[in-house]
């Protein structure tokens, strides 16, 4: 991609396409080679696997912090809400696919208000760029409908995990707060790694935003 075409392409000047394209690059979505522009880059799956681990230790970190800051209180009612929200969709004693969008808004929020309860600016900003690895943020989840009892038992697995890191929180454990989020966070890297080696259930997976840049090991 080069800065001047995609300016005559869209029509702009070349001021917002070189910022456009310099984030990108900051981000590590593009690769910027001298004289020629940019290619978009790709990721193996071991890049995914391990940014999602990454997102375990800072998110672990952040829990703990909401501990030994005395931010819990602030957090609580969030996390409270979102443990009902899931108890509701477990209620149903099934896996409909039609729960996977409700879902993942609900992860993203609890993740969110653990990383934005700790309230340290440099743990969130290295989590956003982390998050720019495709797959690799808290709402990137692809559940396997092939298998429905699966998917199910994948949801009450993640739903104990919350609780328990919602207690050790609530309870003013921020070691045991921060293990929890790190042992969350495994789990979801090998949920993702098996689904990615199961072509039918990779089909979900493929669907979410980025897929497309993630290519086999």
């Amino acid at each position: 991609m080069r800065e001047a075409a995609l300016a005559d392409e869209m029509g702009v000047s070349r001021t917002p396409v070189r910022l456009a394209l310099n984030i990108l690059e900051q981000e590590g979505l593009l690769v910027g080679e001298s004289r020629k522009g940019f290619h978009v880059r790709a990721f193996s799956l071991t890049d995914v696997l391990d940014a999602i681990e990454v997102r375990g230790a800072l998110e672990g970190l952040a829990a703990r912090g909401i501990v030994e800051k005395g931010n819990a209180d602030r957090i609580m009612p969030v996390l409270q809400a979102c443990l009902t929200e899931e108890d509701a969709i477990l209620a149903k004693g099934v896996f409909q696919e039609a729960d996977t969008g409700d879902w993942k808004a609900i992860n993203s929020r609890f993740h969110n208000a653990i990383v934005e309860g700790c309230r340290n600016d440099a743990l969130a900003r290295a989590v956003r760029a982390n998050d720019a690895i495709p797959l690799a943020a808290a709402g990137a989840i692809a559940f396997n409908t092939t298998l429905p009892d699966l998917g199910f038992l994948q949801l009450r697995a993640t739903h104990e995990d919350h609780i328990r890191i919602s207690d050790a929180i609530g309870s003013g454990e921020g070691a045991r707060a921060e293990s929890l989020m790190i042992e969350h966070a495994r789990r979801s890297r090998d949920n993702k790694k098996q689904t990615f080696s199961d072509m039918a259930a990779r089909r979900h997976l493929e669907e979410l935003p980025g897929a497309v840049l993630v290519l086999p090991d």
